[in-house]
């Protein structure tokens, strides 16, 4: 699993980049300080430090420079992240070795494409996918076995219906931007259900895996619905009054979410290849 460290005295912005990128399947250690950013940099050997100038005991300049300096840390990708906007300031990160730059109030989405992109440049494996940034078919077979523990989780196949037939009329771009559109739905569902730190998976363009504790019937209906109210803006104005959209000349329904809950067996078989089985009752 790749590993980021982050480095921010702001806590509310720590925490906050800590319960993103673990859940779009990152390993993330915390730091606060620019001596304890030092110290867990040579430990844990980070595929990317995303580093804040703004800290209590050193800058984030001073930070940079002993990180360059250190043959163990030397070669560690950094992203800086801060208020500070000046192009000076900007110039100053990169000439000290910094491998990009982001200022605060930032995107957590731009920063994530950032985060994977160097990752991807470096040769790291990407265990996430490209289009959204959740764990991929490859980081969800590494961790099943902590899924399958988790005996308060409930597992739900989210697969959008029809997907296929709109990248056949509308393309592989405008198919994208469903995915991603999806999965900032699904997000959001999670969090306001009181579901922020559970799991979601992308093993395949359509489909996505739902781990939740908490809320389920609630988090099932809302993902439904969401779906079909925002599904509109995907298709164009010709389709949007028709109801439907035209694939050679035949009428294909608008895409739907649908929700099927997964027993273990069956979330295990997903994970492996196999075509996984909705079921609503007890595995047996």
């Amino acid at each position: 699993m790749n590993k980021i460290l982050v480095v921010e005295d702001e806590v509310n912005t720590s925490e906050l980049l800590r319960r993103y990128f673990e859940i779009v399947g990152y390993n993330v250690v915390n730091a606060h300080r620019g001596q304890e950013a030092l110290e867990l940099a040579r430990e844990h050997q980070p595929e990317v430090i995303i580093l804040d100038i703004m800290l209590p005991d050193m800058n984030g300049y001073e930070v940079c420079k002993k990180l360059r300096s250190d043959e163990e840390t030397s070669r560690i990708p950094i992203v800086f992240l801060t208020t500070k906007d000046e192009r000076s300031d900007r110039l100053e990160g990169l000439r000290l070795g910094a491998d990009d730059y982001l200022s605060k109030p930032f995107d957590v989405e731009e920063l994530r494409l950032r985060v994977h992109n160097i990752i991807a440049n470096a040769g790291g494996t990407t265990l996430v996918d490209a289009r959204t940034s959740l764990p991929n078919l490859e980081l969800m077979k590494e961790r099943l076995p902590e899924l399958l523990e988790d005996a308060d989780s409930v597992f739900l196949d989210a697969t959008i219906e029809h997907y296929e037939d709109f990248r056949t009329r509308y393309g592989p771009v405008a198919a994208n931007q469903v995915l991603r559109g999806t999965a900032k739905l699904i997000g959001d569902v999670l969090h306001e259900t009181g579901n922020s730190q559970s799991f979601i998976g992308h093993p395949k363009d359509e489909q996505f895996l739902v781990g939740i504790t908490k809320a389920v019937d609630e988090a099932e209906k809302t993902l439904v619905k969401r779906f079909e109210d925002t599904v509109k803006r995907y298709y164009d104005y010709a389709d949007q009054e028709r109801g439907s959209m035209k694939v050679d000349e035949e009428e294909k329904p608008f895409m739907a979410l649908q929700i099927s809950r997964l027993t273990p067996k069956a979330l295990q078989a997903l994970v492996e290849g196999e075509k996984p089985t909705g079921d609503k009752g007890d595995d047996d």
